[in-house]
């Protein structure tokens, strides 16, 4: 199933599962973000307005969804540079949240939580594994069977 969203700077939406949630927010400016890899190399990603910021939680409520507004304020207002973990790192398994910035994200329960570069790709809880986000000028498109969500707004 495809939907397409009217998403605006101010807004995020979350799509919610039984064991998680994903917010998803326009990066909203021309920009970049820094990442840290396990390799001690840093990569710089280029992004557009039009771009995503996919914040994945494997828990939900009010908690969850504030700790997605603040990585998302963090990344797009102040720069924070995202952070690899080389695989098989204890603190994988402590992450509250995990972020992907990009053009598109698919979101997979088969990966390890902070351990990829690649920002195609985003951790998330098993009922929203499988699903893509894509990032239109409109808003955004999503591919895959979810159920739940809503749209708030946000204040920077």
């Amino acid at each position: 199933m495809v939907q397409k969203i009217s998403l605006q700077d101010d807004e995020i939406i979350f799509l919610k599962g039984k064991s998680g949630t994903v917010g998803v927010a326009k990066f909203a400016k021309n920009g970049h973000i820094f990442i840290g890899t396990p390799d001690k190399e840093e990569i710089v990603i280029f992004l557009e307005k039009k771009d995503i910021i996919a914040v994945s939680s494997f828990n939900s409520g009010p908690v969850a969804e504030n700790g997605i507004r603040s990585l998302i304020f963090l990344l797009r207002e102040v720069g924070s540079p995202l952070v690899v973990l080389p695989e098989n790192h204890p603190t994988s398994q402590r992450l509250p949240l995990v972020a992907s910035c990009g053009e598109k994200v698919r979101l997979d329960c088969n990966i390890t939580p902070g351990t990829h570069p690649e920002q195609n790709i985003l951790c998330a809880c098993d009922d929203l594994s499988g699903v893509e986000i894509k990032a239109s000028n409109e808003g955004i498109q999503i591919n895959g069977s979810f159920k739940n969500f809503k749209i708030d707004k946000i204040n920077f």
